[in-house]
């Protein structure tokens, strides 16, 4: 009889702790329909779990990655353009976490991409890496996280443009 009071009790205290939310993360306005043809991105995951907060985060972001951070590329990219360039980018990796000690208010991000560039007879490819972070507030509603990903996704296309532009420069002399 004790056994199955200690089963139940572990049962509950598991139950308690298991809260899993899952919040739409809408990035429709970072989406520019035919912002650069000539650069294509795929890859990533479809949803993204918030790292460090006492309950389970899911970001289900629409559209996706992808296309979200094809859309800002070229449209960051688009005063670097050359004549035949073409970009082609995979591998998206992305994480999100939050350091409850050093900054419960703020959300970072990792961002990465393998990029192979071609331009006039010349090719390159290289994996470019960047990490964000973007203000959520303490004690912020998971919409708050959902709402700063449109911002991190933003400052991390910059900062992977800022980098590809460095290799368009030397490869397109």
């Amino acid at each position: 009889m004790k056994r199955f009071g200690v089963i139940g009790a572990a049962l509950l205290l598991g139950a308690c702790g298991g809260q899993h939310v899952r919040e739409p993360a809408a990035l429709g306005d970072l989406v520019k329909s035919g912002a650069a043809p000539w650069l294509t991105v795929t890859g990533g995951a479809d949803k993204l779990d918030v790292r460090g907060l006492d309950h389970k985060l899911t970001l289900q972001p629409a559209p996706d990655l992808a296309t979200a951070i094809q859309s800002q590329l070229g449209t960051q990219l688009a005063s670097s353009y050359v004549h035949d360039l073409v970009v082609t980018c995979s591998g998206l990796t992305s994480s999100l976490r939050v350091d409850q000690d050093k900054s419960p208010g703020n959300v970072a991000m990792d961002l990465g991409l393998h990029c192979s560039l071609w331009v006039q007879g010349y090719e390159t490819a290289h994996d470019y890496k960047t990490q964000s972070s973007a203000s959520v507030g303490s004690g912020a509603g998971d919409q708050a996280y959902a709402q700063a990903l449109s911002k991190l996704l933003v400052d991390g296309a910059g900062d992977i443009a800022e980098q590809m532009r460095g290799d368009l420069r030397k490869i397109a002399r």
